[in-house]
């Protein structure tokens, strides 16, 4: 799936702009009056995120907003995570399991 990036998302607009399971921890330490961008990764229930996916939307985007960028996803792998972290993006995810990009790579087996 193709990340949706949102370039600029007042604080207090985030909690409207994420999928409802995502809500109470997206607006979890932002600024209401802060400028945000949110990128909408894969989100259905059995998606994992892995660094490619995360790579193009990084390369996609254009500078981020002023209080910086939050990806959203069902779960990440620990690349996907690593490299969202290089990047200084914060993740909300619906899981925290233990994913790497083999472990991904075998599930769709």
């Amino acid at each position: 799936m193709k990340a949706t990036i949102r370039p600029s998302v007042a604080g207090a607009r985030l909690r409207d702009s994420v999928p409802p399971p995502y809500r109470m921890e997206v607006v979890k330490g932002i600024k209401a009056d802060g400028q945000y961008t949110v990128i909408l990764c894969a989100h259905a229930e059995r998606d994992v995120v892995s660094p490619p996916e995360l790579d193009r939307a990084f390369r996609r985007m254009d500078a981020p907003a002023p209080d910086g960028i939050i990806v959203v996803g069902t779960v990440f792998t620990e690349e996907a995570r690593k490299l969202a972290e290089e990047r200084g993006a914060r993740i909300v995810a619906l899981r925290n399991a233990k994913w790497t990009d083999e472990s991904a790579r075998q599930r769709q087996l």
